[in-house]
């Protein structure tokens, strides 16, 4: 999940997927967050909606995997 996105934020998105989940209508699922910020707190921030995890930009195959086995 991007933290910026149109329509709606990442945060934001995170936040309605988590309560489609509380009310049954998805199904339990990770989510990981993915950010250029670098300030700890927008990173703070963007967990709190909910992420399992958060990787920071620019993102290489070695961090994917990493943080795939942390979440999973």
């Amino acid at each position: 999940m991007d933290q910026e996105m149109p329509e709606m934020s990442g945060g934001e998105t995170v936040r309605e997927v988590k309560r489609l989940q509380r009310e049954g209508i998805l199904a339990d699922m990770r989510i990981v967050g993915c950010t250029a910020h670098k300030s700890k707190k927008e990173v703070e921030k963007f967990m709190k909606a909910g992420l399992d995890q958060c990787v920071e930009k620019p993102i290489s195959k070695g961090m994917i995997n990493e943080t795939l086995k942390e979440v999973l």
